[in-house]
């Protein structure tokens, strides 16, 4: 007997079905990307690690002394493949992992069902993902605890919160751990939580920062031990190896030959080939992907204006702003100063951009989802078109994961 539509529309409504669809897709891309790669692949980042991991079974030290020292990337993930040796498990447990808080941050962040359906496929579809973890690189793992600190900022206020904060701050040390770049994310977290956070407390409850109301104030001690736990031992490692190499120690992130309009270039088309088939001139898809950014920042500060104008005039503890606006725009701030610090620093190669790039991916789903959700358009049309896009990444996975080498 055929499901009639209201049976239908409860299988579709139903989360653990959408997160059961969403996790198979995820695990039979990967296990398939894997395959059909022969394993994981390598780069000179890649050799680095091992060698590193490698060095400290032998020697118990990450300072190679018979080839370039490992001083330019951050001390984390070594010891991670010491684990997991060349990492085929390792970008397993990391993409499963990453979808897993993904899934429960966009079930909670969205009330439509159709806007849970989009954000779930448009992950599982994801080619910078699966990109990303067909490598030895420092990425999956980096993703994983960036996402893990994310996921857990949104449950700060609820119950258990000391136990919430020391996860916070764990994820924060351990995706720093991984890659040099948290500092970019560090920075956005703690500048962020300040913007939307303790500001308005500030302004709401006119309190100033002698005041022991704000010092008991679950954000602003999030503000004082994420910064510590998360950019204290990075600045630890890089003493430690400026010591070790007695002073031979380039700075982590020199400007690179490319000029800042070369890389908005770079990062641009970048960007809008994940929107739009490289087949369509840069021309066009550079001026389209900038329309969605002013799109997107015209939304995104007239939601901070919103905010901040029903912060002001609410006299009601109870009657605040919603919740998971304002975390968006947490989301579109950490990932926008992201961006800014990545385009001044001009790091790496240009053939790395889009690697650089594919951490900040589930973030954009999310973004594009608060977009959907908000501009006014007839559902059928927006909903309609945001689906037929999933085509497109879709097939550029298939195609990606098919010419894997």
């Amino acid at each position: 007997m055929f499901l009639n539509f209201s049976s239908f529309k409860d299988l579709a409504s139903n989360s653990k079905i959408r997160f059961l669809i969403g996790f198979l897709i995820v695990l039979l891309f990967q296990i398939w990307s894997t395959y059909k790669g022969e394993g994981v692949a390598k780069t000179h980042d890649s050799f680095h690690y091992l060698k590193t991991a490698e060095n400290l079974i032998l020697n118990y030290d990450f300072i190679q002394k018979d080839a370039q020292p490992y001083i330019a990337w951050a001390l984390g993930f070594p010891f991670l493949l010491l684990l997991f040796k060349d990492s085929v498990f390792l970008n397993l447990l990391c993409i499963l992992g990453t979808y897993v808080f993904y899934f429960d941050l966009t079930q909670k962040l969205f009330q439509k069902t159709i806007i849970k359906w989009w954000v779930i496929l448009a992950f599982a579809s994801a080619t910078p993902l699966y990109l990303i973890h067909h490598f030895v690189w420092s990425e999956p793992p980096f993703l994983l605890f960036l996402m893990g600190c994310v996921w857990i900022f949104y449950y700060f206020k609820e119950a258990n919160t000391n136990q919430k904060l020391l996860l916070f701050c764990l994820f924060g040390f351990l995706f720093c751990a991984m890659r040099n770049a948290g500092l970019y994310f560090v920075i956005g977290i703690n500048s962020g939580i300040i913007l939307l956070y303790i500001f308005p407390v500030l302004i709401k409850n006119k309190v100033n920062l002698v005041n022991p109301f704000l010092w008991k104030n679950i954000y602003f001690k999030s503000l004082i031990y994420f910064s510590f736990s998360s950019i204290f031992p990075i600045f630890l490692w890089w003493l430690h190896a400026k010591i070790k190499t007695q002073g031979n120690f380039n700075t982590i992130y020199n400007l690179a030959l490319r000029t800042f309009s070369e890389e908005c270039l770079n990062y641009g088309d970048i960007l809008s080939r994940w929107l739009f088939p490289p087949s369509i001139p840069l021309e066009i898809r550079f001026f389209l992907l900038l329309f969605f950014v002013f799109i997107l920042s015209l939304l995104a500060t007239r939601a901070m204006i919103s905010y901040f104008s029903k912060t002001n005039r609410c006299l009601c503890p109870h009657e605040r702003p919603l919740k998971n606006t304002k975390f968006v725009l947490f989301i579109f701030w950490i990932t926008f100063f992201y961006l800014i610090g990545m385009l001044l620093s001009r790091a790496g190669m240009k053939i790395d951009a889009e690697r650089f790039l594919a951490i900040i991916y589930p973030f954009l789903c999310i973004l594009i989802a608060f977009v959907l959700d908000k501009i006014k358009l007839k559902d059928y049309l927006k909903y309609g078109i945001a689906f037929l896009w999933l085509i497109y990444p879709f097939l550029r996975t298939l195609k990606n994961i098919i010419f894997w080498n």
